[in-house]
């Protein structure tokens, strides 16, 4: 497979980091060290992260499959 191009490879190298972000979050929220209410929107943010990076991952095959 050739390399990406550069802008795939930074929307790639993005959608790894909203992943990873979305992960702490929702890990931070199951903790306990939190009232309920900033539990749960920690975790509704994970939610829309993780919308997010199916987007992005949508994206990223509608470019790949454009090349």
């Amino acid at each position: 497979m050739a390399d990406a191009p550069p802008t795939e490879e930074q929307l790639r190298r993005l959608k790894n980091t909203v992943m990873g972000a979305g992960y702490r979050l929702s890990e931070l929220a199951k903790l306990g060290d939190l009232h309920v209410g900033a539990a749960t929107e920690l975790a509704s943010i994970s939610r829309d992260l993780n919308e997010a990076v199916g987007r992005l991952e949508r994206l990223l095959a509608a470019l790949q499959r454009d090349r």
